[in-house]
């Protein structure tokens, strides 16, 4: 998946590339509900909630700080891969919001103008425990699920922090290595940087080769069983956290 996965979803069961194709959002919109209590999501929040902020532009600017004179990013919209460009929101004001940043260096963050984006929310949130090959999902708070996965090798490891979905996208082929989706993450790898043009995206994805989730297996990128996949792409919305620790 050239662009996207190529960079750090190798390793054994990989196969040759023959290009993403971007995935429809199964199951509810793309979008998820505006949190209860106001027509604003950033009202009334329910807890386990996250913000996620929808370009609206064809390219936004996204800043140091609100005062700083010009921008430090200036992103696509739709991004690289054809996908509506997606920001995980951090804080929010009446005219800025401080936004998770698709960019190096991992956990970057940046401001950008309200008025150029679309709020939205998702009550998901998902925390991979290396140590434990493990994916935990969260739904308002609450533990929902627990699904075993493949990670990074100790020479290409799976990079620690918090970070978002930024896309879904449905290979060429569904039985193979990547699975019938994957979703991009707004991480790189720590070693990979430049690998067939691409940049060293993160990804979580499927696989064929089952028996290898639960171990060290990738080139950083997170493997779930393909039926663990598609319980996933039928629940969490772009711009949920994802939170990868040791």
């Amino acid at each position: 998946m050239g662009a996207l996965l190529l960079a750090s979803c190798g390793g054994p069961g990989t196969g040759p590339d023959r290009g993403p194709l971007p995935a429809p959002r199964p199951g509810p919109a793309i979008t998820s509900p505006q949190a209860p209590g106001g027509d604003d999501p950033l009202l009334a929040l329910p807890t386990g909630w996250s913000l996620v902020a929808y370009a609206t532009v064809p390219r936004i600017e996204i800043f140091a700080s609100p005062e700083a004179g010009l921008p430090r990013w200036t992103l696509d919209n739709p991004n690289p891969r054809g996908v509506a460009l997606v920001l995980g929101v951090e804080e929010h004001h009446p005219d800025w919001l401080r936004v998770k940043v698709p960019a190096r260096p991992n956990n970057s963050t940046g401001w950008v103008r309200r008025s150029d984006v679309r709020i939205t929310t998702t009550p998901f949130d998902l925390r991979v425990d290396r140590s434990e090959h493990r994916l935990t999902v969260f739904r308002d708070g609450s533990v929902i699920a627990r699904l075993p996965v493949g990670i990074g090798t100790g020479s290409t490891p799976t990079p620690a922090g918090t970070f978002y979905l930024t896309e879904l996208l449905r290979p060429a082929d569904p039985n193979g290595p990547w699975g019938p989706f994957a979703f991009g993450l707004s991480g790189f790898s720590d070693v990979i940087t430049s690998f067939n043009g691409a940049d060293g995206i993160i990804g979580l994805h499927g696989t064929n080769r089952p028996d290898l989730v639960g171990s060290d297996v990738s080139l950083g990128c997170i493997r779930l069983r393909n039926t663990d996949l598609l319980r996933l792409v039928d629940l969490v919305p772009l711009g949920t956290p994802i939170t990868i620790v040791s």
